[in-house]
């Protein structure tokens, strides 16, 4: 069987399983991991085929024995360490690209990229984006149109099975929000956007689970404006902690916005669990979340940095209990359709043959 070797430069983190599951399930092709590092330092996802590139003495030897047709490398920034490889030794180089490592939103940001990818743009021979939004970036930096393709990230159903959420007529309102804790978040735009709400909805509580740079920015936020009762910083959780997190919740909101430093969003995951999951959504025009949320039909958007429209968004379903259902199933429509993981799976393994098939034919 022909093989595609991930290349990872770091042990992916606990918020990256979805790259692991991209590595992992492939069916028509073998995946291989190499990596720079052993694979005992992978402690949160191991992998059953994992090479160490110091420790490979002759690359070429191990290339042909291994059946490589492609170096897949998950994020951009890391493919330039990859890149001298797979062309010294003719091996068609994939790259995945997901935000940050794309961005062409500030001006410092757009010349750092276009510099650092020059020989990535000459000789990469695939690259993926998230979304048609960063294509777009992609673009922007020279990567020719016509080895562009968007992938979208796949959500395993199973995980996250639909469920109907109501509002409750008396007790806790749960507001979720899951993500890093850093600036593209918005987290401190949310605080303020909940702190507009409070006193119509005093029943009405924020649960954070991420954790980040910006923690103790966002505490003292939430300190300085006593909100210690009704938000909680409730930390790091896995997959299946966050999926029983998503049955117990009322809505969702993730407020992404542009970071000083130009970082950015492709399609969050965690959107697509709380939609998966039955949730109603509020987010931001911000990236590639139009991609995903239909203003007012599949959840409610708002201006990024706006924290006056996000409150009303979530004031939209909180005074119209009645819209939830309509909302959250053609949110989950959304989803088996266009980022379910088996579908996406196979997407990749096409984009593959595609891309190697070219490659050939040079």
């Amino acid at each position: 069987m022909k093989t595609i070797a991930f290349y990872i430069k770091e042990p992916m983190k606990v918020n990256q399983g979805f790259m692991y599951d991209q590595t992992v399930l492939l069916d028509q092709y073998r995946p291989i991991v190499i990596g720079p590092f052993p694979n005992s330092n992978n402690a949160l996802f191991k992998f059953k085929d994992f090479y160490n590139l110091n420790e490979i003495q002759d690359l070429s030897a191990f290339f042909k024995e291994q059946n490589v047709v492609a170096i897949h490398a998950h994020q951009g920034k890391h493919a330039l360490d990859i890149l001298p490889i797979a062309t010294k030794y003719d091996i068609p180089l994939i790259v995945h690209f997901r935000g940050r490592d794309s961005s062409t939103q500030t001006e410092k940001r757009y010349r750092k990229n276009l510099k650092r990818y020059q020989e990535l743009v000459k000789y990469g021979e695939g690259y993926f984006a998230v979304c048609h939004f960063l294509a777009g970036e992609l673009k922007r930096l020279g990567f020719p149109e016509n080895k562009i393709h968007v992938l979208y990230g796949g959500l395993d159903l199973d995980l996250h099975p639909f469920s109907t959420h109501s509002l409750p007529a008396n007790g806790e309102i749960r507001i979720l929000s899951v993500a890093r804790l850093v600036e593209k978040k918005g987290f401190l735009t949310l605080l303020k956007a909940f702190q507009r709400i409070q006193d119509k909805y005093p029943q009405v509580t924020l649960h954070i689970i991420g954790t980040g740079k910006d923690e103790e920015k966002i505490q003292n936020h939430i300190d300085e404006q006593q909100l210690h009762d009704r938000v909680f910083l409730r930390g790091s959780m896995n997959s299946m902690q966050i999926s029983k997190e998503l049955k117990t919740a009322h809505l969702f909101c993730l407020a992404s916005e542009t970071g000083e430093d130009g970082d950015v969003e492709g399609i969050p995951n965690a959107l697509k669990e709380a939609m998966a999951s039955g949730l109603p959504v509020v987010s931001t025009f911000h990236g590639g979340i139009p991609e995903l949320i239909e203003h007012k039909k599949t959840g409610y958007l708002a201006p990024e940095k706006n924290d006056f429209e996000l409150a009303q968004g979530l004031m939209h379903f909180l005074d119209h209990p009645e819209l939830w259902s309509r909302y959250t199933k053609l949110a989950r429509q959304v989803i088996e359709e266009k980022f379910d993981l088996k579908k996406q799976i196979q997407e990749q393994q096409r984009l593959y043959g595609i891309i190697e098939g070219k490659f050939q034919n040079k």
